[in-house]
C-alpha cells in the first residue's frame, strides 16, 4: 500500500489510515463514533479528544511506518498507524495513557531484533525507544541507563571504568529495555551468572494506564517481576539500573571439534562443573550444525596467561587437538555482533527470513534431544548463515518468575538449544516461513515432551493454551498482573499471550 509522505505530525495531529490506501491527518479521536477525526472534522465533533502535547514527535512518513512494520525475522508484518519518537519519558506516559483511554494498541520497539512480530502492532502506535538513550551514570554500584540505550554502548562505557555487565547477550546491538523485557541470555559471558533480568536492580516503568512508576525488589515489587521477562505485557520499561562487575582485559578461547554428540556433552559437562571457564558453548561454522565445536573461553589480565594443560585436563582425546585464539575483551564480546554486521553489510542479512528456534532443555534430556534433532538438519533448516547453538546455564542463577525454565528436578543445568535458520534468499518467502514454522512447533513439542520450554525470542506460533502451559504455575499470577497493570489490554499484542 502506497503511503503519502507529509511532514512530521505536530502536537495536535495523529494518523488515521482510511480505506483504499488513503492517508489522512487527524487531530485526535472521536469518543462516540470510535474513529480518528481529521482537523477539518474536529470542529464539528462534540466528543473530540485531542492528542496530548509532546516533547518529541508523532510521525507517519512512509519510511518510518515501513521500518516499524516488520522485525528481524521478516515473517510477521503488521502496519502501525503512527510512530512515537519520544523526547522524554513523559511522552511515553502521555501517549500510553491516551491509547488506553481510546483502546489503541501500543508497543515499544528497540532494534526490532525479535523474530516473530513481538514488537509489532496493527493500526496502533509504535514507540521507538532508541529516542531515549542517555547513560545517566556508570559505577561500581551499577549502570543507570535509559531503556533505549544499546548494550554495546553500556559495555563500552563500563569498560572504560574497568567494569562490565554481569550478563551479556551474544548480539549486543539490542536495547537494554528490549532484552530486559525478553529475558536477556547469551553465551559470550558468564554461564553461571544468570540472565540479564537477574541483574536488574530497579526499573522505571510506564504501566498500561499511563502511570509512571519506579520499581525494584522492595518497591512495587509485583510490577518489577511483571516487567522483567514479561514480554512488554504489563508495562513499558523506560529506564533501568543494572549490575556491573569488574572486567578483565583479555579473552582466550579454546576450540575443540567433536565427531560425536556424547563425547561433546561428556567434555562440556566436565568443564561446566569445574567452573574454571567464563563462557562455554557450541557454535559451529555458519551453515552447519555438526561437527559440534566447543568454545571454552576464559577471561584474564595481561601477565596472567591461561594454562591449557590445567584447564583442559581430564577431557577426551578430542581436546588434544584444541586450538586457541586470543582477543581483547571487547573484541571477544563483540564477535557475534561483528559476524552479523558483516552478514548485513555483504549478504543482505537484514532482509532474510529468520525462523529461529530457541528452546531450553533440562540437563537430563538435552543430549537425547540434540541427538534426535541435529543430525537430521538439512541445508534448508540452516541456510547459508544459520547454525545450531548449544550452551549450558546454571539453573540456580536464574530467578525471575516469568523467564520460564525447565523444572528444577531436571538437573542443575539448563541448556539453550537453538536452530538459527536463515533463508537462502532475501525478501519475504511465506512458503519457506510456513514450513519452518511447522518445523519449529514440532521442535517445541518434542522438547516439551522431555520437559523443555521455549525461550520466546524465536519464531514459534503459540495458542493461548500453549502460553498457559508455558507459564504453568505462574499463569494465574501473570494474568492477574496483566489485568492490574494493563486493564485495557493495549500493551504489546504481538506475542498474543492473553
Amino acid at each position: 500500500m502506497a503511503l503519502k509522505e507529509p511532514g512530521p505530525v505536530n502536537r495536535r495531529q495523529f494518523l488515521f489510515r482510511c480505506g483504499a490506501g488513503t492517508v489522512a491527518l487527524v487531530a485526535g479521536f472521536d469518543l462516540l463514533a470510535r474513529q480518528w477525526v481529521t482537523e477539518a472534522a474536529a470542529a464539528e465533533s462534540a466528543s473530540f479528544a485531542t492528542a496530548p502535547p509532546l516533547d518529541g514527535t508523532l510521525t507517519f512518513d512512509a519510511e518510518s511506518i515501513a521500518a516499524n512494520s516488520h522485525d528481524q525475522g521478516n515473517i510477521v508484518f503488521r502496519t502501525p498507524c503512527a510512530v512515537l519518537r519520544p523526547g522524554s519519558v513523559q511522552d511515553i506516559r502521555k501517549m500510553v495513557g491516551f491509547c488506553a483511554d481510546h483502546d489503541i494498541t501500543v508497543a515499544p520497539a528497540g532494534t526490532h531484533h525479535a523474530m516473530f512480530g513481538q514488537p509489532l502492532v496493527s493500526g496502533g502506535l509504535i514507540i521507538e525507544m532508541q529516542s531515549l538513550n542517555t547513560i545517566h551514570s556508570i559505577g561500581t554500584d551499577g549502570a543507570d541507563v535509559d531503556a533505549g540505550v544499546l548494550w554495546k554502548d553500556v559495555i563500552e562505557a563500563a569498560y572504560e571504568q574497568g567494569l562490565t555487565p554481569a550478563s551479556i547477550t551474544s548480539y549486543i546491538r539490542t536495547t537494554v529495555g528490549g532484552t530486559l523485557s525478553m529475558g536477556g541470555i547469551g553465551m559470550m559471558s558468564a554461564y553461571r551468572a544468570g540472565a540479564q533480568v537477574d541483574h536488574a536492580q530497579q526499573l522505571q516503568v510506564v504501566t498500561g494506564e499511563g502511570r509512571l512508576k519506579w520499581c525494584s525488589g522492595t518497591q512495587n515489587s509485583d510490577l518489577f517481576e511483571a516487567a522483567l521477562a514479561g514480554l512488554g505485557q504489563c508495562g513499558v520499561i523506560t529506564r533501568a539500573t543494572i549490575d556491573l562487575v569488574p572486567a578483565k582485559r583479555l579473552a582466550r578461547t579454546y576450540r575443540i571439534e567433536y565427531s560425536d554428540i556424547p563425547t561433546f556433552f561428556q567434555d562440556i559437562r566436565v568443564l561446566a562443573n569445574r567452573g574454571e571457564f567464563d563462557s562455554l558453548g557450541s557454535i559451529p561454522q555458519p551453515g552447519t550444525a555438526q561437527p559440534l565445536t566447543l568454545w571454552a573461553t576464559v577471561f584474564h589480565n595481561p601477565g596472567d596467561v591461561p594454562d591449557a594443560s590445567h584447564l583442559l585436563r581430564g577431557l577426551s582425546s578430542a581436546a588434544d587437538a584444541a586450538a586457541f585464539e586470543d582477543y581483547p575483551y571487547l573484541d571477544y564480546i563483540s564477535l557475534v555482533t561483528t559476524m552479523y554486521d558483516a552478514f548485513a553489510a555483504n549478504l543482505d542479512w537484514d532482509a532474510k527470513v529468520k525462523p529461529w528456534s530457541d528452546l531450553f532443555l533440562p540437563d537430563g534430556a538435552v543430549e537425547q534431544y540434540v541427538e534426535s534433532v541435529f543430525p537430521s538438519l538439512t541445508a534448508e533448516d540452516l541456510g547459508p548463515t544459520g547454525f545450531g547453538l548449544i550452551f549450558p546455564m546454571l539453573r540456580s542463577s536464574y530467578g525471575r518468575p516469568l523467564l520460564r525454565l525447565p523444572d528444577e528436578a531436571g538437573g542443575p543445568w539448563v541448556w539453550l538449544v537453538s536452530v538459527l535458520t536463515d533463508s537462502a534468499e532475501s525478501g519475504p518467502d511465506p512458503e519457506f516461513a510456513s514450513r519452518m514454522m511447522d518445523r519449529n512447533y514440532r521442535f517445541y513439542q518434542e522438547a516439551a515432551a522431555l520437559g523443555g520450554v521455549r525461550y520466546p525470542h524465536g519464531a514459534c506460533a503459540f495458542t493461548q493454551a500453549d502460553w498457559q502451559a508455558h507459564y504453568g504455575s505462574m499463569w494465574a499470577q501473570f494474568l492477574s498482573w496483566k489485568n492490574h497493570y494493563d486493564p485495557s489490554g493495549i500493551l504489546t499484542p504481538g506475542p498474543s499471550i492473553f
